[in-house]
């Protein structure tokens, strides 16, 4: 007997509850072992950095220079959020030309009404999974 359409959101609505509680859990529950493992210490998430520099200076390590400028720590946190802001700017106007190349030759593909012309612009964004399309299929013969 077919499913009907309502049983199929209920199967929905139940496994969607199901993996948000298990994300919850698992939250829950590094927060609890991360605490535990810290012991009470006031810097209980430390950065790499930290962990870097105390172990070099254990194994015996000397600097090689000392820095011209050392901002306050909430400048230093601002010119990083600065620098990751540069740096993802770049990268999406990076994706949305590509983006606009490809759609643009999709557009030129379609008003030319060449299928070779909207492979080849396919090829382009694909890579390797355009192989699987250039394929001659029972239709095109």
């Amino acid at each position: 007997m077919p499913e009907t359409s309502s049983t199929l959101t209920s199967q929905k609505k139940w496994v969607s509850w199901a993996l948000l509680g298990a994300v919850v859990l698992v939250f829950l529950i590094s927060l609890v072992v991360g605490n535990q493992m810290a012991g009470g210490s006031e810097e209980a998430f430390g950065g790499t950095d930290d962990a870097a520099t105390e172990a070099a200076e254990e194994a015996g390590a000397e600097p090689w220079f000392e820095p011209l400028f050392e901002p306050a720590g909430e400048v230093e946190s601002g010119l990083f959020a600065i620098q990751a802001a540069i740096g993802s700017g770049i990268i999406f106007f990076c994706l949305g030309r590509m983006s606009g190349r490809h759609a643009a030759a999709r557009r030129d593909a379609s008003e030319d009404g060449s299928t070779e012309a909207a492979r080849v612009a396919d090829a382009e964004t694909a890579g390797a999974q355009a192989l699987d399309r250039t394929a001659p299929t029972e239709s095109d013969a």
